[in-house]
């Protein structure tokens, strides 16, 4: 076929798409290239606990009675966890009754054994009557028996042991007022 100024030309057809990439290898020597290798971070679970207990020691060291002292802290904690988990549950229910009556009348009821019973108090409860603003109520726990004073209204916690009534209820030994 003549061209423009009568010579012939030839049309060559080539596809559209774009030459291939080597992938692996560099053409000319046929040798893998070297990967780019990504670091990865592992963490180690020891490691990490070692990290911690490290910290806390020296954190425990530098406390007032030492890394002996926050040792007891934390078992009297597990102790107290376990002596709460395991009180008995017609405790707290004696306390919600004598709280209930003191707000309804403006003092505790001194209830006999039989009227204890019928106002489902709870077995195994036993009543210190102090006066007319203040009982002590005493439970079992898995770890010996709990002492709990109510004072006007008021829950103020439990004590170890079989504790009767306070000395004085303005400052009442071994419970303390809430500030």
């Amino acid at each position: 076929m003549p061209g423009r100024d009568g010579d012939a030309y030839f049309v060559r057809l080539e596809s559209s798409a774009r030459p291939e990439r080597p992938a692996a290898h560099d053409e000319l020597t046929e040798r893998p290239r070297p990967r780019t290798r990504r670091r990865t971070w592992r963490v180690r679970p020891l490691a990490v606990v070692l990290v911690a207990l490290v910290g806390w020691l020296v954190w425990a060291s530098t406390t007032d009675g030492g890394v002996s002292a926050r040792g007891q802290g934390a078992i009297d904690w597990v102790r107290g966890l376990l002596s709460d988990a395991t009180t008995d549950p017609a405790l707290k229910r004696a306390a919600t009754f004598y709280n209930r009556e003191y707000q309804r009348t403006g003092q505790y009821p001194h209830l006999s054994d039989v009227d204890q019973s019928n106002a489902d108090v709870g077995v195994g409860v036993q009543v210190v009557y102090c006066g007319p603003h203040a009982i002590v109520l005493q439970g079992l726990t898995g770890s010996g028996t709990k002492s709990r004073l109510l004072l006007s209204g008021r829950d103020l916690g439990d004590v170890d042991g079989e504790v009767g009534c306070p000395v004085s209820l303005g400052e009442p030994e071994p419970w303390e007022l809430p500030e």
